[in-house]
């Protein structure tokens, strides 16, 4: 039986993975911003985001998270966004 410092343990696990994805993922938001900024390009593009929230919302099966994940990932895409000004 699992106790909760294995609960948490997983949990740290879990987070370290997710730091360290984040962190790639905001390499690329950099890179990006500099491609934008290259070709005049807005940093904003309404309809990329709509597609990323989109696509992140069909994968998650579970009604319960849905609401939760997608807010976690306005977050992300809010924060990409104002990294890249």
């Amino acid at each position: 039986m699992n106790d909760l410092n294995d609960f948490r343990s997983k949990i740290d696990d879990i987070d370290d993975k997710i730091t360290e994805l984040l962190l790639a993922r905001f390499a690329v938001v950099k890179d990006i911003a500099e491609y934008k900024k290259a070709h005049g390009l807005e940093i904003f593009q309404k309809d990329r985001e709509a597609e990323v929230l989109k696509k992140i919302s069909d994968k998650i099966e579970n009604p319960d998270y849905k609401k939760y994940i997608t807010d976690i990932y306005e977050t992300i895409l809010r924060t990409s966004k104002s990294s890249q000004y």
